[in-house]
């Protein structure tokens, strides 16, 4: 994968905020596949449109906040997620560092610090994949052998 053929999914429930961080993401190279502003519809997106990087906010419409969504989707598809987040109480930090280890930073940051947590992710991203298909060779049985025509 090339790093300028990523495509991410950005979860913002301030629509001035996540359209400006696509247009940024988008001057940098990135594809995004897409905008939502709440948990359930960050995992239905995650699933529909397969994301590479999901950017996604900790505070959200609705009952699902941005931490739930995560796990959820880590359970599920794997994507790595990246926080982006106003608050900085130590308690949400610790929750979001708990939910993802794929990154947080806080809101305003700029762009050599979100493209250098996309690369991160996405490292992290290659790196996992090559472990488990790793992990699947490893589990296959030894193919049996056929009898040589020299044993009765």
């Amino acid at each position: 994968m090339q790093i300028k053929d990523t495509r991410i999914l950005i979860v913002e429930d301030e629509i001035v905020v996540a359209s400006e961080i696509k247009l940024r993401l988008e001057a940098l190279g990135y594809g995004v596949t897409g905008i939502v502003n709440n948990g359930r519809d960050a995992i239905q997106q995650a699933e529909l449109q397969d994301p590479d990087i999901i950017l996604m906010d900790i505070t959200l419409k609705g009952k699902m906040d941005g931490l739930e969504a995560t796990r959820e989707i880590d359970k599920k598809y794997g994507i790595p997620v990246i926080f982006i987040t106003a608050h900085t109480d130590r308690t949400t930090l610790d929750s979001a560092r708990e939910a993802s280890s794929h990154g947080i930073f806080t809101k305003p940051f700029s762009d050599v610090e979100l493209e250098a947590a996309i690369q991160q992710a996405l490292i992290s991203k290659v790196m996992r994949n090559y472990l488990e298909e790793e992990d699947d060779e490893d589990d296959e049985p030894e193919p049996k052998s056929a009898p040589s025509p020299d044993e009765d």
